[in-house]
């Protein structure tokens, strides 16, 4: 078989099985969360679930019961009692939950009996690998790295690598290529965007979002961590007037507070919106946005750059090796560490032409790179042979590196 966009040929694990994969994704997050990790277990299991070759099941924290989908008891990680149990163990909320959910979880996977349990919950993976001859299943763990979390992985069987940058520290720390595969985070690519002035105009006003000057969006933890929209709202005051609007939006805490408060200092309540909305309306924000942006100094992945291209947004984002992987070409890189660096990347995206010839070549670029469609037979590839005991290194000869080709 000829090798896939991203070079991995997929066929030699089915010479060693015969019949479907069964792989258990399992992310507790998902009906709590959509972002990060939740989104992209979410999608997976959506895009993947009805591949030839492939019986699947979702573990979830919550939502209804579906086909093909268990709902699992946890202590929520915002919860007082997962925060509470976290303080007393000095561990935060989020490996109470992942802890509270191991029962649970162990007894499904002893009635359905999995040959891969794929997963990004680490602390459920360290209990699932200690654990595995008392549950009595034979499955190979698959820890999806799309924290990310650095080396030594010595309590799992396989690592999925989402972006080259990982796979390499890996191996330059000493991981065994046979243990590593790199397939990029999918995502589903939906209909091409429609650049229509009159709709995006319709939208802003039923978001409130205002009409005479441009509007950019940013999504993500609103706080100063991380995502540092801190930093965006400070360089967006540097712009000359009439100065764009800026919407911010994400999951908030109590360290939004600041966020918020420094926001209505710098921009005013007229220049500036924050918001948490339900996931399935974040489509409007980015069709209603003229560009977005993401300020983080380093990602996992950064699905958001895929959404905002799906959009047909423009994308500023940190000169980084992920955010070039991802991106691949599409986006404005800059040093996003240096005062003036976004304020100068903003003058300069606004500055360019942006029409529908431009939004369909962004949405494209996703669809040819990152779209299920394409990556299907590659993680399928990379689930029969953790399934059968194979080394990636199968795959390609090196550590299953599927960086695309030159």
């Amino acid at each position: 078989m000829a090798p896939g966009p991203y070079g991995m040929a997929v066929d030699g694990a089915k010479n060693r099985m015969s019949g479907p994969v069964k792989v258990l994704f399992s992310c507790t997050g998902v009906g709590h969360f959509n972002r990060g990790i939740e989104s992209f277990f979410r999608e997976a299991f959506d895009g993947l679930k009805n591949s030839q070759g492939l019986e699947a099941k979702l573990i979830k924290g919550g939502g209804a019961p579906e086909k093909d989908e268990w709902v699992v008891n946890i202590l929520p990680r915002t919860g007082r009692f997962a925060e509470g149990i976290g303080k007393i163990a000095s561990r935060n909320g989020y490996v109470v939950e992942q802890w509270s959910s191991f029962p649970s979880i162990a007894i499904k996977i002893r009635q359905w009996r999995p040959q891969v349990i794929f997963y990004s919950d680490s602390n459920l993976g360290f209990l699932l690998h200690r654990f595995r001859q008392a549950i009595g299943v034979p499955y190979r763990l698959l820890f999806s790295n799309g924290g990310p979390c650095a080396p030594p992985f010595g309590r799992t069987d396989y690592v999925h690598q989402v972006a080259p940058q990982y796979l390499d520290e890996a191996i330059s720390f000493g991981e065994p290529a046979a243990k590593h595969f790199l397939v990029p985070y999918g995502i589903g690519a939906g209909d091409a965007p429609q650049y229509d002035i009159e709709r995006k105009n319709r939208l802003k006003r039923q978001l409130q979002l205002p009409l005479d000057r441009p509007v950019i969006l940013s999504v993500g933890w609103i706080s100063r961590h991380h995502k540092r929209m801190d930093y965006v709202i400070e360089e967006v005051s540097r712009l000359p007037p009439p100065v764009p609007y800026l919407q911010l939006l994400g999951a908030m805490d109590q360290s939004s507070n600041e966020i918020i408060a420094l926001g209505n200092r710098l921009l005013g309540a007229d220049g500036f919106g924050v918001a948490s909305v339900p996931y399935e309306k974040v489509s409007s924000y980015y069709n209603a946005a003229d560009i977005f942006v993401l300020a983080s100094l380093n990602e996992g992945f950064g699905r958001v750059y895929l959404e905002a291209l799906l959009h047909g947004l423009p994308v500023i984002a940190h000169d980084f090796a992920v955010a070039k992987f991802v991106l691949g070409g599409e986006g404005y890189l800059a040093d996003l560490s240096q005062s003036g660096g976004l304020a100068n990347a903003i003058h300069a995206g606004l500055s360019q032409k942006n029409d529908a010839i431009s939004a369909m070549r962004r949405w494209k670029s996703v669809r040819d790179r990152f779209s299920w469609q394409v990556l299907a037979a590659q993680y399928l590839g990379m689930f029969r042979h953790a399934a059968a005991g194979a080394g990636a290194s199968e795959l390609t000869g090196r550590g299953g590196d599927v960086r695309p080709g030159i």
